[in-house]
């Protein structure tokens, strides 16, 4: 049966999802909202400051301005988006496929590399290793790929591309990480674009086969998904569209004509795509998921990986190809840099919100003066349609909720890396692990320590703020309406805190390779040889859940025969299994296993490719077609 496409299974917020079906309505919202804006902020800095405290006042003010900023930036970035350039199939260019890789196990590489070798389109595949490792070099044989690699690991992940450079010859470079599978038509989707002889590189969306990362919200959805759904269409309108580190396909003589890949920072991708656009070339994005990656499975790699980036990204400010001063850039396209810069700004700007209100809830100082008058038509209408505004814009990818948290979540390492946009530093490439587990709990709140005292401080400021209005002279007191208004938003952000440190603290991540949803045949032979038939709920390489018509022991080695769809070969693989879980469930037994062994490399690639690149594939595409198992082996259980 053919089931659901990915745009129905894939988690859209309603508002936003409603306003990208009516583009009028969510433009002159937005438009509303903005001019809101600049009146409220006419207020604040002509009437507001009296009586406020100075830095109470220059503080809030920062992040309201800087609100406003981003809104319009929001607004003209995703005005109107255009739609991706058909492919041209005849277009003569010969592609090489550099698959970048380090410190990732094997297991990992193995999924992108039979990804590369899955793609329509004649290429080459070249396995990157700065690690030098043997087992890499098997693995590339393994997969028909050609191995790389040189006697030292200089300027990290740029080094090696460069490298590269000199020892292949395609026209055009797919440049993927370690652990991004490219979709069968990832080249054809890409290589139309090059029919502009100026067109230096075409870059493609990030997804992520793992839903329950830490920066998921849901199937489909996650942080960066509003970045590449709606800020890079519309970065791609002003011609500003930028390499996202993997996924984007580059040509050659554009890498060459500028000495290679940037390496001067950490942030090689962003920082080569302005000084290829200094050069005159072009860049364009392509807004159609070709690849899926492996987001970082806890909190450690999530940190990990957005301090590398914000590090890397601001320290492109001191260089000569800072958007501030860059020659040969056109204005929209110093505008878009800047901006994708400036989103830094936005954990530092939430945290200061939190330190102000801490601070006006204890000490009674106000960062302005207002009346009933001016918050009710200035100030109030300025919050409703921002957040609306805001919420719009994200078309469904994101949640002001959602927004926040991961807000919070990064702030402080945000806050960190301000100052590299003003003293680069000697900043280390650190790779993103690839596996591990979360454990949540203590271990994990630890790690937010700047969130965690604030948290502490609005909760008992708050606490104290609603005694002092029954036991007047606990705390310093607070004129007119902020005695009602302040203790009303300490609930509120404290809501929003403790949200964030219980999503923190209550994930567990226990399974360190993803399942994929399947209903496949299977037929498990017991170690007495008792047949025993059924159809999966989930696979993986590492371990499948198994419906069947019988229980089976736990502990017990079995041997399982695993009937792959049609067009995968071999049609049935053959897995040795060690059963770790069996329990009733309303049409027979639930069975967890764990793969100890697959019988023949052949069978293993053909695991591997079904989980990570047909299945995949055909979720993302709408074609996904599960194998039907006889009726009575399907009475009751799990499809995909």
């Amino acid at each position: 049966m053919l089931a659901s496409s990915a745009d129905t299974r894939r988690e859209r917020a309603r508002f936003g999802g409603w306003f990208a079906r009516h583009e009028t309505t969510l433009r002159l919202l937005a438009v509303v909202a903005l001019l809101q804006g600049i009146a409220y902020l006419t207020w604040r800095v002509g009437w507001s400051w009296n009586g406020a405290s100075p830095w109470l006042f220059a503080a809030l003010l920062a992040t309201e301005v800087f609100g406003l900023v981003s809104l319009a930036m929001q607004t003209w970035m995703s005005w109107w988006s255009p739609d991706p350039l058909p492919p041209e199939h005849g277009i003569a260019l010969t592609c090489d496929v550099y698959v970048c890789t380090y410190d990732e196990p094997v297991d990992v590489v193995r999924a992108t590399l039979l990804g590369a070798r899955a793609m329509a389109r004649p290429h080459t595949t070249y396995l990157l290793d700065d690690g030098r490792r043997a087992d890499m070099a098997a693995l590339a044989r393994e997969c028909g790929a050609h191995y790389l690699t040189r006697p030292d690991n200089s300027h990290a992940k740029a080094g090696n591309i460069n490298a590269a450079l000199t020892r292949t010859d395609g026209d055009a470079v797919l440049v993927l990480d370690a652990d991004h599978v490219p979709m069968p038509d990832a080249l054809d989707e890409l290589v139309g674009y090059f029919s502009d002889p100026r067109l230096a590189l075409v870059q493609s969306p990030h997804d992520f086969y793992n839903h329950d990362s830490v920066q998921h919200y849901g199937v489909g959805r996650h942080e960066q998904s509003v970045f590449f759904r709606v800020v890079c269409p519309g970065k791609d309108r002003h011609g500003a569209a930028f390499w996202c580190g993997s996924a984007a396909l580059i040509r050659r003589e554009a890498l060459l004509s500028i000495g290679g890949v940037a390496t001067e920072t950490i942030a090689e991708d962003f920082h080569t795509t302005i000084r290829l656009h200094a050069k005159g070339w072009t860049t364009r994005y392509h807004n159609r998921l070709l690849v899926q990656g492996l987001a970082p499975h806890d909190l450690d790699g999530y940190l990990l990986q957005r301090d590398r980036w914000s590090r890397g990204n601001l320290g492109v400010l001191t260089t000569p190809e800072s958007p501030l001063r860059a020659g040969g850039i056109s204005l929209g396209q110093r505008v878009n840099h800047l901006a994708t810069l400036g989103a830094y700004l936005a954990g530092p700007m939430r945290l200061l919100t939190l330190l102000v209100l801490a601070v006006v809830l204890w000490t009674g100082a106000l960062p302005m003066t207002a009346g009933s008058t001016a918050l009710l038509t200035l100030w109030l209408p300025w919050l409703a349609l921002s957040m609306a505004a805001g919420s719009a814009l994200s078309r469904g990818y994101m949640r002001i909720g959602e927004a926040v948290h991961f807000e919070q979540l990064t702030g402080w390492i945000y806050t960190r890396a301000l100052r590299c946009a003003v003293v680069r530093g000697r900043t280390a490439f650190r790779v993103t692990p690839k596996q591990g587990l979360d454990s949540g709990g203590w271990g994990a709140l630890r790690r937010l320590p700047v969130l965690l005292g604030l948290a502490v401080a609005i909760i008992l400021g708050t606490v104290g703020r609603m005694a002092d209005a029954v036991h007047p002279g606990l705390l310093p007191p607070l004129p007119g309406l902020a005695w009602i208004l302040l203790p009303a938003l300490g609930i509120l952000e404290s809501k929003r805190v403790a949200r964030t440190l219980a999503i923190v603290g209550r994930r567990h991540q226990r399974r360190a390779v993803v399942r994929f949803p399947a209903a496949l045949a299977v037929t498990v032979t017991s170690y007495d040889g008792a047949l025993s038939e059924g159809v999966t709920v989930d696979v993986s390489t590492a371990g499948l859940q198994v419906d069947l018509e019988a229980p089976l022991g736990v502990g017990e080695g079995h041997q399982l025969c695993l009937a792959m769809p049609p067009g995968v070969l071999p049609a049935q693989i053959a897995l040795d299994v060690r059963v770790l879980e069996c329990r009733p469930v309303a049409a027979g037994w639930r069975i967890r296993v764990a793969v100890d062994s697959v019988e023949t490399t052949q069978a293993l690639h053909a695991l591997v490719s079904w989980c990570y690149v047909w299945s995949t594939y055909a979720e993302i595409r709408g074609q996904r077609r599960v194998l039907e198992a006889p009726q009575e082996q399907r009475a009751g259980r799990v499809s995909a």
